[in-house]
């Protein structure tokens, strides 16, 4: 029996390159859930590279594209106990790396307190709006580090090879982190 609901949001913009990155996650993920919906084993060849043992929890979780929600991702929030949300992010880190970041520390200003967004609001200021007006369920960032400016507009739906290798990355860090909630 699941003793908590977990959502996984992937946000950002396809048409922005990088940007999308989220949104390429939550489409594998949601492939992947499919699959093994459809009752292809979780040893089967297509899920190589990632943990057998964390795969089965995929069934247990909701997946959503939250694109470019903004203050949308207020009623995206409510009715789960905890929200695992991969996006892009712009800080001093080198092109792919994947930052795990905890919803207070967004809230509070540690680590990276001042994300940049490609969305009409942020994410942390959507979150700092939760916890004022309707509460917080526990809150998970994957933010994989984007080489360009998300205000910066160059349309394309090509990602750069380093945050394209970095979705599986993500993919197995949120396998973890679920199989660790629901086991």
């Amino acid at each position: 029996m699941v003793s908590k609901t977990i959502r996984i949001m992937g946000c950002g913009n396809l048409w922005m390159g990088d940007d999308g990155v989220g949104i390429h996650t939550v489409e594998k993920l949601t492939a992947m859930k499919d699959k093994l919906e459809g009752g292809i084993s979780p040893s089967d060849s297509y899920f190589s590279g990632f943990s057998a043992e964390s795969l089965p929890f995929l069934k247990e979780v909701d997946i959503m594209d939250a694109g470019v929600s903004g203050l949308d991702m207020l009623c995206f929030l409510e009715g789960f106990d905890k929200i695992i949300i991969i996006d892009a992010l712009k800080s001093s880190h080198h092109l792919g790396a994947i930052l795990k970041i905890k919803g207070e520390d967004l809230l509070d200003g540690e680590g990276v307190g001042k994300m940049m967004s490609s969305h009409d609001v942020s994410v942390p200021t959507v979150l700092g709006i939760a916890r004022e007006v309707q509460g917080l369920p526990e809150i998970i960032v994957f933010g994989v580090e984007i080489q360009k400016h998300p205000n910066e507009v160059d349309l394309t739906t090509a990602m750069s090879h380093e945050v394209e290798a970095a979705i599986d990355r993500v993919i197995s860090l949120v396998l973890e982190e679920i199989r660790s909630d629901l086991q």
